[in-house]
């Protein structure tokens, strides 16, 4: 099983090792797509691989430790009404996650590819890219 999430780490989480521990522990394969972490606190974009118990499991430890767990879904929606498919959004995408759909050319979301870099949300003209985190 594979899942996206976004941590959100407090203060007094930082300078524990606690995404290792995500690995020995609970012996989950963990990929990092995206980080931020200063001494304040800090934001990882991660996927994880591993049977759903070991996920579980390891989410519940990383709620136990203060860490704010969120799946990639919540990261960043795309509002239908406001988008015009210019494709400013698509251009500037590193993974691909925003693509024109070849039948209708329209501006398709794939939440799956996101990597949450926000860098659609500063292209959009019309807003319609919202950063939830």
């Amino acid at each position: 099983m594979k899942t996206k999430l976004v941590l959100t780490f407090p203060q007094i989480a930082v300078q524990e090792p606690i995404t290792c521990s995500l690995v020995e522990e609970f012996r989950i394969k963990m990929n990092i797509l995206r980080a931020q972490i200063d001494e304040r606190g800090g934001k990882i974009v991660l996927e994880l691989t591993g049977t759903s118990d070991q996920i579980k499991d390891g989410i519940h430890y990383l709620k136990d430790k203060n860490v704010k767990v969120q799946s990639i879904e919540e990261g960043v929606r795309k509002d239908e009404d406001k988008c015009t498919h210019c494709g400013a959004c698509i251009s500037v995408c590193p993974t691909a996650a925003l693509c024109f759909d070849k039948e209708s050319w329209k501006v398709v979301f794939d939440d799956q590819k996101c990597v949450v870099c926000g860098l659609c949300i500063d292209a959009c003209p019309t807003t319609a890219m919202e950063l939830l985190l």
